[in-house]
């Protein structure tokens, strides 16, 4: 049986909760391959990681179809999946890792500035492991800011295949959308 995840939110921890819950529930319904419809604007790089992660270990196959933006710490999550396809019109945007607004002393602007500069660096390396991308390709889409079309997104390897996708009638389904 397929169960499919509908996942439109941001990448912090209450979302991540609910989505290693719904793969769980997954399981425990003995489904045997898990499709995640994935849009997300981007969010935390360790609860990104985190998803990541569960997807790459998870006993039961897990496919990701983008239906829309795949942003940011997204397309991490977006690639840890072996299988990959994506909406016509969907969109994936890398960029490098930002910081919150704190005040620091030198010494602590220079640990922020190692910080960001090590999440940049696994972030493209992520990314650059798991499409056809090199490792300073994507550092310098990063750096730049670079919004790729989902049929770009296929030539990089990053989508193996375009394709409509929608949850069948009857199927089981559980929805993680964004909250007002």
């Amino acid at each position: 049986m397929e169960y499919y995840i509908v996942f439109a939110g941001v990448i912090e921890q209450n979302f991540a909760n609910k989505l290693v819950i719904a793969i769980n529930n997954a399981k425990i319904a003995k489904a045997t391959k898990i499709i995640i419809l994935f849009s997300s604007l981007g969010g935390n790089i360790q609860e990104g990681f985190t998803i990541a992660s569960v997807i790459q270990n998870s006993a039961i196959p897990i496919a990701i179809h983008a239906n829309n933006n795949i942003d940011s710490i997204a397309n991490v999550i977006y690639l840890s999946s072996k299988e990959r396809s994506a909406e016509s019109y969907a969109k994936f945007y890398l960029h490098g890792a930002t910081s919150p607004p704190i005040a620091y002393d030198v010494k602590g602007l220079k640990e922020q500035l190692l910080a960001l500069k090590t999440e940049n660096a696994r972030i493209a390396q992520f990314v650059s492991e798991n499409s056809g991308l090199n490792f300073n390709k994507v550092q310098t889409m990063m750096k730049t800011g670079t919004t790729i079309t989902a049929q770009q997104s296929l030539q990089y390897g990053i989508v193996q295949s375009i394709s409509h996708r929608e949850v069948p009638v009857g199927a089981t389904m559980e929805e993680i959308l964004f909250e007002n």
